[in-house]
């Protein structure tokens, strides 16, 4: 801390004391200015910007335990020593009541008592600055965290309200196609998308171990006779009555459920932002509907196209 953060306000009567304790405080580094009218110390405060008050309790403009209480209801963080010439534990206790930081004897001969406490009361400053600081740092990344979250929130909203507006003929991948045709998703960026949703989805005979709808040996039992069958999963543990229809489907809501959707996987790898992927797929079903089809033209139909429009 430089000697301009160690300012002091000294409010005492006495010109004198306020001298000897100015020079004395300065060979130590602390800058001390003195006001001798205690009634004025609101104005010297505000413009002086002292964080720490050396004040004495007798004065006869005002009293120093009155001029405390009205210092601490203006700013409970200025750090107030009180000074007092009485051997009255009474007045002691009562500045310490009223929030003084510490309360000493004058006179002042031996310095070291003032100056741990101008160390103590300094220190304590910094560290609740250093906090108050670290709280304020604390509450923008809150602030910053929720606005994401909510801007994140309402993409997910404006992208479940269209793909729950989808056609039960829709087919996912058709889109996907759709979507690298026009130029708005790279192959590559949909085979990265593609790749991290297999990686979400949970198989439904892992979930069903995890659940205990089924032990190891009857997994096995039901992959053995879908490797044969190439049946799917649910309908074979149902024909061997492993499982039970209710149970088959419980576990295809909890394979939802677990698992990242397709539009998800493409907002993670970043192929697409929620507002274009909602636009393009918009546009697709306003065409498909046109067309009356759900089916992608391939690049070669669209060339073709293109040619025969241009011959005509």
């Amino acid at each position: 801390m430089n000697v301009n953060e160690q300012r002091i306000l000294h409010i005492d009567d006495d010109p004198t004391i306020t001298r000897m304790m100015q020079a004395r405080l300065a060979q130590h580094g602390y800058a001390v200015d003195e006001l001798h009218d205690p009634t004025c110390w609101r104005g010297a405060l505000v413009n002086g910007g002292y964080r720490v008050v050396i004040l004495d309790i007798e004065m006869p403009q005002l009293s120093g335990l009155e001029v405390l209480q009205q210092i601490k209801q203006f700013d409970i963080g200025v750090a107030v020593i009180m000074l007092t010439g009485q051997l009255k534990m009474n007045l002691v206790f009562e500045a310490l009541g009223y929030g003084a930081e510490y309360c000493l004897f004058k006179p002042a001969d031996e310095l070291r008592p003032i100056l741990e406490a101008l160390e103590a009361s300094f220190y304590r400053i910094d560290h609740w600055r250093s906090a108050g600081a670290h709280a304020a740092r604390q509450m923008r990344i809150q602030k910053k965290t929720s606005e994401i979250k909510s801007k994140l929130k309402a993409s997910a909203a404006t992208s479940s309200s269209i793909v729950g507006q989808l056609p039960a003929s829709f087919e996912w991948r058709r889109f996907e196609d759709y979507l690298v045709l026009r130029g708005a998703l790279t192959p590559e960026k949909l085979e990265i998308a593609r790749a991290a949703y297999a990686r979400s989805v949970k198989p439904i005979g892992q979930i069903a171990l995890q659940n205990r709808y089924l032990g190891v040996a009857g997994l096995m039992q039901v992959l053995e006779r879908q490797a044969d069958t190439q049946a799917l999963f649910g309908e074979t543990a149902i024909e061997l009555k492993l499982l039970t229809p209710e149970q088959v489907e419980d576990l295809l809501e909890k394979q939802q459920h677990l698992s990242t959707t397709p539009q998800d996987a493409i907002f993670t790898v970043g192929a697409m932002t929620p507002v274009n992927l909602n636009r393009y797929l918009a546009e697709y079903l306003r065409e498909m509907e046109a067309s009356s089809s759900w089916a992608v033209p391939s690049p070669e139909t669209t060339d073709h196209h293109h040619q025969v429009t241009a011959t005509l």
